[in-house]
């Protein structure tokens, strides 16, 4: 019975082990989120959706502005404007941080809800996600995240994602294939798929607010400026249905901000995965182009 008792221990030794080495070789090949949260305190950021993180390359903003600013996007489920990703950002920002640059990718969808609940917070689609539960962002490993995030699928740690890589600086790098017939293929989808939200999805007054909110956090570290990315025209028309008025409700918090960039009129000037989000190297265009208009407010503003 001894040995018996001895030899399970030995096996659940080694079990937990490797159970443990397993989640140790989570990084930006394995899980799109798991730097987010494994990464320090930053003193700059780049807040979000999936437009954002796939798009704006920190990278190339640091050659423009010399400022390393960390890209802590996620994706229209995950951060939305609202209590949630607010929480999560101060537990990211690096409290003595008071010249850091703040860019805030906006979009319609970024501030509606589903139309049976609006402005419900306890009915928020990121309820109950990473954003909303991951109590440590800048711990690594990150246990906490792995264990709550994956549930059981830690064999997916031991295959890295061809097609997707998070660098360290938060960036989501996607590679697939651009054939123009396959780019025609998933911006059918998509397009179709936002199509679909146009009767389920509404302006919402509180993601609005929370919006409000966290540019004034901000505000009090440093500069703030919003940029709405461009989209392939045909997401542009259904934007355009949804809320018309978009432009207006974001220069009504130019007081509080210190700048609106809209890329819209340059729609046609890039290549898009799939009509939604930016390729990479015309992120990396479209990075390059906010990086020399920060610049030129911060010499505006001097």
């Amino acid at each position: 019975m001894k040995r018996f008792i001895y030899q399970t221990l030995i096996f659940s030794f080694f079990v937990l082990l490797t159970f443990w080495w397993l989640l140790f070789k989570a990084d930006g090949h394995n899980d799109p989120y798991y730097v987010k949260f494994s990464t320090p305190k930053q003193n700059s950021l780049i807040l979000g959706t999936s437009r954002a993180l796939q798009g704006i390359q920190p990278e190339v903003l640091l050659k423009e502005l010399n400022e390393k600013i960390f890209n802590y996007a996620f994706t229209l489920r995950h951060s939305p404007y609202g209590p949630a990703y607010l929480r999560s950002v101060k537990k990211k920002l690096n409290p003595a941080a008071d010249t850091g640059i703040y860019i805030l990718a906006v979009d319609p969808w970024s501030i509606s809800s589903r139309l049976k609940n609006l402005n419900d917070t306890t009915y928020f689609r990121e309820v109950g996600a990473c954003v909303d539960k991951t109590e440590k962002v800048d711990v690594n490993p990150n246990y906490s995240y792995l264990i709550h995030n994956l549930k059981g699928r830690y064999y997916q740690l031991l295959f890295g994602d061809k097609h997707t890589y998070t660098h360290p600086d938060g960036w989501l790098e996607v590679t697939v294939n651009m054939d123009h017939r396959e780019v025609e293929r998933r911006t059918k989808g998509k397009l179709q798929d936002y199509r679909d939200k146009l009767s389920r999805y509404g302006f919402s007054d509180t993601r609005y607010d929370y919006l409000k909110k966290i540019i004034l956090f901000l505000k009090g570290h440093g500069k703030v400026y919003l940029v709405r990315l461009p989209v392939d025209p045909g997401m542009m028309k259904i934007e355009d249905e949804f809320m018309p008025r978009f432009n207006d409700k974001m220069k009504a918090l130019l007081p509080l901000a210190d700048g609106y960039f809209d890329m819209t009129p340059f729609n046609g000037d890039y290549q898009y995965v799939d009509g939604n989000h930016l390729y990479k190297n015309s992120g990396k265009d479209v990075s390059l182009k906010i990086g020399k208009w920060i610049k030129e407010k911060q010499l505006t503003n001097k």
